[in-house]
């Protein structure tokens, strides 16, 4: 004998796949697809009369790995908490007119339907439930009021939300993006900043400022002073500078990262240490000849090498050689450069991205290209085919046209497989 259907179970269903549908088309869950993606899945598998367990959740909606452990990484329950508290806010503002609405109960990884004004799965009311309704409905319009009165701002942000998504987001959801965004990790950009010392004048005052690209520390000062003829004529300032083009490189990609509710640290190359390349993304934004402690990630396994200068690439399979001409001397030229951009899995499966360039045209249109929707359609369709649910990995050498040291337009002119 067949079963008959559940006539309750269906409705309930029904206004978990209608709130759902609302919740996610208003935009309140922010630009990141995380949270979209977190709440698809747990309405999935509530429909499907299960709750999944913090390890499903984490290599389903986020990607990790087998070895996700759950009792060592509390990403999943900090992204439950974050949804609980969108859901909050929608119902608070965009979904404040509804009948019902669905909560993610606390220490429970599936949705349920309550009555609006309740924060958890509907119980039965009590005796003096019309006068506590009526005492949720005057708190209800109190906070509405106290809202507005909050200023415009939060009425303009929640109307950003809820319109059609941004060519900036649509970088953001992109294959080459997305493993850095779209999970529990954090993100660090790395920034190639250059040791600069001085040198002293007779009297022992600082006479000027120099850049010597064997020496790249306090350390490696200490070093040449010990064995160099003149130990008394250059000092430590403990000093590095950055090339301008960072600045406006940066510009472009952390349009890209914002999207996403992740925080977003910076740190100067020479700061890099171990662990921070084990415990986050890495997206490096500087030149090449700046990339230090992460040169050897690079260009192990590359089909690239540096020539004689760091001005100079070369492609190992051909023998090509790449020449920029951003550092002649001259006055108002037109000039090559390049730009170099990789991603690849890190040491300790984070996503490392390489954004660098030979000189400041090359480094500025690789940033651009990677915050530019039509170049990021151009690099995925460039990129060679990676193998399913695994992180792109491949790398990409732009030649630049270049005026002044600024960025005109580029064309790929190297893809290769990491």
């Amino acid at each position: 004998m067949s079963e008959l259907p559940n006539p309750d179970a269906n409705d309930q269903h029904d206004k978990i796949r209608d709130q759902a549908a609302k919740i996610l088309a208003s935009g309140a869950l922010g630009r990141s697809r995380s949270y979209a993606r977190l709440l698809e899945f747990l309405v999935e598998c509530t429909l499907e009369g299960r709750t999944p367990k913090e390890h499903e959740i984490a290599t389903s909606v986020f990607n990790r790995g087998p070895d996700f452990d759950p009792g060592q990484d509390s990403m999943v329950r900090v992204y439950a908490h974050h949804l609980r508290q969108k859901l909050d806010n929608y119902y608070a503002s965009a979904g404040r007119g509804e009948a019902v609405r669905i909560v993610v109960p606390k220490g429970e990884y599936r949705v349920a339907v309550a009555p609006l004004e309740s924060d958890e799965a509907p119980e039965e009311p009590p005796a003096d439930e019309p006068a506590r309704r009526r005492i949720a409905s005057w708190a209800a319009t109190a906070v509405a009021a106290g809202a507005a009165l909050l200023g415009t701002g939060l009425g303009w942000w929640l109307a950003q939300d809820r319109s059609p998504p941004r060519p900036v987001e649509a970088v953001a959801a992109s294959a080459i993006w997305s493993p850095i965004l779209d999970d529990g990790t954090p993100t660090l950009i790395v920034v190639g900043d250059y040791y600069i010392f001085g040198e002293l004048d007779e009297v022992g005052n600082v006479d000027r400022l120099i850049r010597n690209f064997s020496i790249n520390s306090s350390k490696d000062l200490d070093e040449y002073l010990m064995f160099g003829e003149d130990p008394g004529r250059y000092i430590d300032l403990d000093l590095t500078y950055l090339p301008r083009s960072t600045a406006f490189a940066l510009g472009d990609l952390l349009r890209v990262l914002y999207t996403s509710d992740k925080p977003v640290r910076i740190a100067s190359m020479s700061d890099l240490n171990a662990a921070d390349l084990r415990e986050n993304h890495i997206v490096y934004v500087g030149y090449i000849s700046a990339l230090d402690k992460l040169y050897d990630f690079m260009f192990e396994d590359s089909g690239l090498a540096v020539g004689e200068t760091y001005d100079e690439v070369v492609e190992r399979a051909s023998g090509k050689l790449y020449v920029s001409g951003g550092g002649m001397p001259s006055v108002s030229r037109n000039y090559r450069d390049y730009g170099l951009f990789a991603t690849f899995p890190g040491p300790a499966g984070n996503q490392l991205m390489i954004v660098a360039g030979t000189r400041d045209a090359g480094l500025m249109q690789t940033a651009y290209a990677l915050g530019n929707l039509r170049h990021i359609e151009g690099l995925e369709e460039a990129a060679p085919e990676a193998p399913p649910g695994a992180p792109p990995a491949f790398e990409v050498l732009y030649e630049v046209s270049g005026l002044d040291r600024t960025n005109l337009d580029a064309v790929i002119v190297y893809v290769g497989a990491r």
